[in-house]
């Protein structure tokens, strides 16, 4: 347990630090897709776009075989349209920044 918050803070350090821009929309989107939309996050999905050439993707830590699946990943990075992107947890964790 203190392995994976420990993870979760360094993952939001690292992300502030590289662009605190991207932290505060992948904030943002997690909390619209949560409390304003109400979406189930339980199956990873993605959240979409957040800036240009970002997407922000729901995964598992540690990761799921539902995490692997097409449908719930960002068609947008697999097919090259955004080259970035920032993973999180169902609970707003964020796992890695890419």
């Amino acid at each position: 347990m203190i392995a994976l918050l420990t993870l979760a803070i360094v993952g939001w350090v690292v992300l502030f630090v590289q662009n605190p821009t991207i932290l505060l929309k992948a904030r943002f989107r997690y909390i619209q897709a949560t409390k304003i939309a109400k979406i189930d996050l339980s199956n990873g999905p993605c959240l979409g776009e957040i800036a240009n050439s970002w997407v922000l993707d729901i995964a598992h830590l540690p990761r799921q075989e539902i995490d692997n699946l097409p449908e719930n990943q960002c068609s947008d990075y697999q097919t090259g349209r955004a080259l970035h992107f920032v993973e999180m947890t169902p609970r707003g964790e964020v796992i890695v920044v890419r």
